[in-house]
Parts: structure tokens; sequence; C-alpha cells
């Protein structure tokens, strides 16, 4: 369980520190008084894109085309859940009263909307990391070493015992995130 246990957890750091640049960077893209109504509409259909497509569909066509290793696996945890984390801060950003005269473009997104959203960006992050964890996890069944690799290989050798304790390591796993991101 320890290779597994440990790929999988740097697997989701890596994935959601991805996410989390992601979600930053790309949250202004909804918000009009950054991007103008038409640079919002259109930030807006490639953010939704990005989070309907599920994160094992796109792990599968990166898998595809960089081979088997953690990065396919990382590139499609930090493009769906930054999108959608991107998603709900552009919602909340939006609807913030903003001073008549506020600034507008990057200067709004610097210096007022982030620095208002901060606490919410970050609780958002944390409560995404378990969901990561998870999903980090599964990714073990397109070949990436994770915990769901070795649940696999040991279902196909019929070794229900090893099956059963790596199950038990994963929840405890997914619990000790929950944990922390409390």
């Amino acid at each position: 369980a320890w290779p597994g246990s440990v790929d999988t957890l740097v697997l989701s750091q890596i994935a959601l520190a991805g996410a989390a640049a992601l979600a930053a960077l790309a949250f202004p893209a909804i918000v009009p008084a950054v991007a103008t109504r038409f640079g919002a509409f259109v930030g807006h259909a490639i953010l939704v894109i990005l989070r309907s497509i599920p994160e094992f569909m796109l792990a599968f066509i990166f898998v595809q085309v960089f081979g088997p290793s953690m990065l396919p696996a990382i590139l499609a945890l930090a493009l769906h859940n930054g999108a959608i984390i991107a998603h709900l801060l552009g919602r909340q950003a939006s609807g913030l009263a903003l001073r008549p005269d506020a600034p507008r473009g990057l200067t709004l997104w610097a210096w007022e909307l982030f620095p208002r959203i901060g606490g919410n960006f970050w609780a958002l992050c944390l409560y995404r990391w378990e969901i990561i964890l998870r999903e980090s996890a599964i990714m073990g069944l397109l070949g990436i070493g994770t915990l769901g690799y070795y649940i696999q290989s040991n279902v196909q050798q019929l070794r229900l015992d090893r099956v059963v304790a790596l199950l038990l390591v994963s929840i405890l796993l997914t619990l000790l995130i929950d944990r922390i991101s409390r």
C-alpha cells in the first residue's frame, strides 16, 4: 500500500496546485468588469466545457498522448477541478458590489476581486482536495501507479484480502485529507 499511497498523495497535491493556479488565473475570464461582456461569454463557455468533460475521460485522452505516467492524471484533474473552482469564484466575483471608481481589467482582478474572495478560494481548493485525492486513486485503472492500480492488479489475481486492505488504506487517506482540509 505504501508506494500507491505515496503516489496518490503526490499526484493529488500536484493536481491541487495546478487546479488552484488555473482557478486563480481563469476566474476573471467570466467577470464582465475584467473581461468585457463578450470575453466573459467566451470564458464561461471554455470553463463549462472543461468542467463538463469527466476527468477520467480527460486522463484517458492524455494517457494516449503522453503515455501512462502521472502527467496525464495531473493535467486532467487540474483542468477539471480548476475549471469548477474558477466557475464558482467567477460567479461570486461577478456578484460583488464594486465602487463606482473601481479599476477595470487585470487591476480589478489583482487589487480588488482576488483579495475579497481569497478566503472562499482557499476553502474551495481544500474542499476539492479531498475529491482530487479520491479521483487520483481511481486513476490507477488507467495504468498510473496510484492505489487504484494496486487494487486492480490484486483483483485480477483474486487476492481479495489485499483488495480490502488497499480499500481501507484509501478510506484512511481520504479521512486524513478531510481532517486536514477542515
